[in-house]
């Protein structure tokens, strides 16, 4: 989204089309908001929203003026503080109008005020919320996070908004995010100055997303109650043409799609979203959009706006847009990739190389943090990727595994090794790599190091990408937990110096102490396994295994020192996490059973009995009876492990869902699919793969 600290771009020329005209039209930048207001309030908003505090409430009221003056003349009647709840990329909206009460006269008027601009209250006891509240207990407040600009979004001002309880408790992503924001500016301002740095005030995180996503025709979609319900097909063998030949990688783009990813790009152009690439992903009917990266707690309001405009529009175009990890079995599913890095208010890229051996020693400095992060608390960024979407992906063909570790290419990785063993911190990209193609063709200036795409956390040249993340992901809080772990190596190497030990021993000790945590191999092959094994590294193989690991007491402390979660927030948000899991898969369950009992099963047995009252013998049709009467036992099996549910025990629940409700979904299943390519199509009672990934093609 259009971010506060707005620069005047180079000025125009020439005519531009309309969609690049209308860049930032509706979103409230600082400099419009600096145009709207008289120039000592914005100065007083300007002091709050950088150190903190309440505006008087003659300037509240006079920006809310201003703010809802501007939000009227571009169509609005009403504002939405927006929100998001512990529920996945789903935010929150609470609908109010430009319309006050004269209590003097008893008639309507137009107004909003300063305090309506920046709180709201709701009932917090209805979202997910780890028992921070109870029915009796229920108020919660959205406050306007000031960083984040308001936009508008039809005929609704919305403003960006954090969700906490009467308490003070984060009842939601943002707040977590926004604080681990602050203990990476903390901690990182203490470490740069023990490197020299006296100049910089602030250090930011940004990143850039990656939105995977597929598309398939709404009619289509509405006949799969999995697809439905989950949002993934539960049942189905791969198409007949899947990514095989790798035609679909960044191919010709479906005309119909086009049109409808050109509209969504314009749409967000105008919110403000920095919508920069679009195109075919691996598998069939998948895509990918991304934008310029950003300050995290915009680029995380930016990814959950996308998604909304990505189905808003999809129904226009009669698509249904998909963010499940693995909607389909047997081709690539959907990650979010999230391109993350740290710079200074002077502008300096702290994962960057740069020129002069004080940059090239700030630069060994932060990646031996990030080499912590990843050897002490690779649980955290374990945690923050998992959901029960995102367990069917990990580790598979085209997403890292479940072990993170900290790719940084052999050359640096080297180097790193080097400096532990005591040699020169400096030196590392001195020389630029070029290569050289044909006479008409300029050098290509590449990246230092090549690329791994099979690590969960690799170096791209001047930040680190974090692949882990899943397309239904939420970036907040995978986000949080890279932040909580690099502000905790942060403030332990800035510790070390302060009580006497030099920033170069400081450097060299923390990466030979986590040398462990490199990995520049292949992440796919046993070598990894053995390397973990061998150094130590965390391997949370699923998500019910990492939610218990959360609220470790190494956790716990970590997120208390850095003022990140209390030691209840972390409780309650193991109990939502763990939670969200088994209601998933118990989902899933009750949707398979349906679909078996009511239209599979009936489908295939009368299938069977027109080819076998009609007098044919056969091996194939034997082989058809013998799976039918499997699927059947499947199928009682499934009614028995949804009947053996625990759910007064969260990780009982959880652990149930793991080990006996996914198994016997899978072996249904798997039967259900070998029935699906011999029976007959006529009655054959879904969309198959086949005709939901290339039905518009």
């Amino acid at each position: 989204m259009a971010n506060y600290l707005f620069h005047e771009g180079p000025q125009q020329t020439v005519s531009l089309p309309e969609a690049l005209g209308n860049i930032n039209a509706k979103v409230l930048d600082d400099r419009t908001l600096r145009s709207l207001v008289d120039p000592a309030v914005y100065m007083e908003f300007d002091s709050c929203r950088k150190n903190g505090g309440r505006m008087g409430k003659a300037g509240a009221n006079a920006v809310a003026k201003s703010i809802r003056e501007w939000a009227q003349e571009r169509g609005c009647v009403s504002y939405s503080h927006w929100f998001s709840p512990v529920r996945g990329p789903h935010h929150g909206q609470k609908l109010e109008t430009f319309i006050a009460l004269d209590f003097s006269t008893g008639k309507l008027m137009v107004d909003l005020s300063g305090f309506e601009l920046f709180q709201t209250e709701t009932d917090g006891s209805s979202f997910p919320n780890g028992g921070l509240r109870q029915t009796h207990e229920a108020a919660a407040y959205m406050g306007w996070d000031t960083a984040s600009p308001p936009f508008i979004y039809g005929q609704t001002l919305v403003i960006p908004a954090a969700f906490v309880s009467w308490t003070g408790e984060a009842l939601d992503q943002k707040t977590p995010l926004l604080r681990s924001n602050d203990a990476i500016n903390t901690q990182a301002l203490r470490l740069l100055r023990h490197l020299g740095d006296s100049d910089s005030a602030k250090v930011v995180t940004n990143v850039g997303w990656e939105q995977e996503f597929f598309l398939v025709d709404r009619n289509t979609f509405l006949e799969r109650p999995d697809l439905v319900s989950v949002g993934r097909a539960l049942v189905g063998g791969k198409p007949l043409k899947g990514q095989e030949l790798s035609q679909n990688y960044f191919g010709r783009m479906p005309v119909r799609v086009r049109k409808y990813l050109d509209e969504v790009r314009d749409t967000l152009w105008e919110l403000g979203v920095s919508i920069d690439c679009s195109h075919n992903e691996v598998a069939p009917g998948q895509f990918e959009m991304s934008p310029i990266f950003s300050l995290t707690n915009l680029a995380a309001d930016g990814n959950i706006l996308t998604m909304d405009v990505l189905r808003d529009l999809a129904f226009k175009h009669d698509f249904e847009v998909l963010f499940h990890e693995k909607p389909f079995a047997g081709i690539n599913g959907s990650g979010k990739h999230n391109n993350w890095g740290l710079n200074t208010d002077t502008g300096a890229n702290l994962f960057v190389p740069g020129k002069t051996p004080a940059e090239n020693r700030r630069f060994v400095a932060f990646v031996a943090a990030l080499l912590r992060t990843i050897d002490k608390h690779g649980d955290l960024l374990r945690i923050g990727v998992s959901t029960a979407g995102n367990d069917h992906r990990l580790g598979a063909q085209e997403a890292p595994p479940a072990i993170i570790t900290l790719a940084l290419g052999k050359a640096l990785e080297a180097h790193m090794k080097s400096v532990a063993d005591g040699g020169s911190i400096e030196g590392y990209g001195d020389d630029n790599k070029y290569i050289e193609v044909a006479t008409t063709v300029p050098a290509i200036k590449a990246n230092f190091e090549d690329r791994n795409r099979t690590a969960p956390f690799p170096w791209c040249g001047n930040r680190f990408e974090f692949r882990a993340v899943g397309g239904n992901q939420h970036i907040a809080f995978p986000l949080t937990m890279v932040h909580a772990g690099m502000a905790d190596s942060l403030r332990h190497m800035a510790d070390q110096i302060d009580a006497g030990a030099s920033v170069d021993d400081v450097i060299r000790g923390t990466i030979k102490t986590h040398v462990g945590g490199l990995f520049s191999g292949n992440g796919y092959s046993q070598d990894l396994y053995d390397h973990a094994e061998r150094h130590g590294l965390f391997h949370l193989r699923t998500s019910v295994d990492a939610y218990v690991q959360l609220a470790a007491d190494k956790n716990i402390a970590l997120f208390e020192e850095q003022g990140i979660f209390t030691p209840n927030e972390v409780r309650a948000r193991r109990e939502v996490l763990l939670e969200a899991f088994t209601t998933h898969v118990q989902m899933e369950a009750r949707t398979l059973l349906s679909m078996l009992q009511t239209g599979i099963l009936p489908a295939v047995v009368e299938d069977y009995q027109a080819a076998s009252g009609a007098g044919f013998k056969s091996l194939a049709l034997e082989h058809k009876r013998d799976l039918i009467q499997r699927l059947h036992d499947a199928v009682d099996a499934l009614i028995s492990a949804v009947d053996g549910a625990n759910d007064d025990d969260t990780v009982a629940a959880a652990t149930h869902a793991q080990e006996k409700l996914k198994p016997a979904i899978f072996a249904a299943g798997k039967l259900a699919t070998e029935l699906e390519t011999v029976t007959d199509v006529r009655a054959w009672p879904y969309p198959t793969y086949d005709e939901l990934l290339h039905s518009y093609q």
